[in-house]
């Protein structure tokens, strides 16, 4: 399945804004991650939908992490076309581009241990998919990224279409 990414420029989406105040609050210090615990659980609870939970795995004998994915939301799946519940992200083959970009991208928040937001037009699979998302980077020890959140949601029907200005 071939396709391309076209990332957009938008603002950040007021729904994300809100998660990225609450990821901020969670916080013990500026110079910490939070931890994916409990309160960490109930403040990404109104985007449990749209959540994409992602534990680094490392394992021996492997050169670098592995992502798992524990949960895709039932929206994430919906969006997607499809469920990467309980499935290794480097053994996702349905869709080789797209399991590219997110390594791509879960390595950019690991290693930088900053949330990273996109807007982005997807033409994978001969779809077109249009969505907002955002990743933030949690860790037990407050530095090592041990999980990565990652909160997805269609591009809000009330926005101008970004596949009509290029027309």
């Amino acid at each position: 399945m071939t396709g391309y990414i076209n990332y957009l420029n938008l603002p950040l989406d007021p729904r994300l804004r809100d998660l990225l105040e609450a990821w901020e609050r969670l916080r013990p210090a500026a110079d910490t991650l939070p931890a994916y615990d409990v309160p960490a659980q109930a403040a990404f609870a109104p985007a449990s939908d749209h959540l994409c939970i992602v534990q680094i795995r490392h394992e021996p004998g492997r050169k670098g992490p592995r992502y798992f994915i524990i949960q895709d939301g039932p929206g994430t799946a919906a969006e997607l076309g499809f469920d990467m519940t309980g499935r290794y992200l480097d053994e996702i083959s349905e869709l080789p581009e797209f399991q590219t970009m997110l390594e791509s991208d879960y390595d950019i928040v690991r290693k930088s241990g900053r949330p990273r937001s996109y807007a982005e037009e997807h033409h994978l699979d001969n779809s077109l998919r249009q969505i907002v998302g955002i990743q933030f980077p949690f860790a037990a020890d407050g530095k090592t990224v041990d999980h990565i959140l990652e909160v997805t949601y269609r591009i809000d029907l009330g926005r101008e279409d970004p596949g009509q200005q290029r027309n």
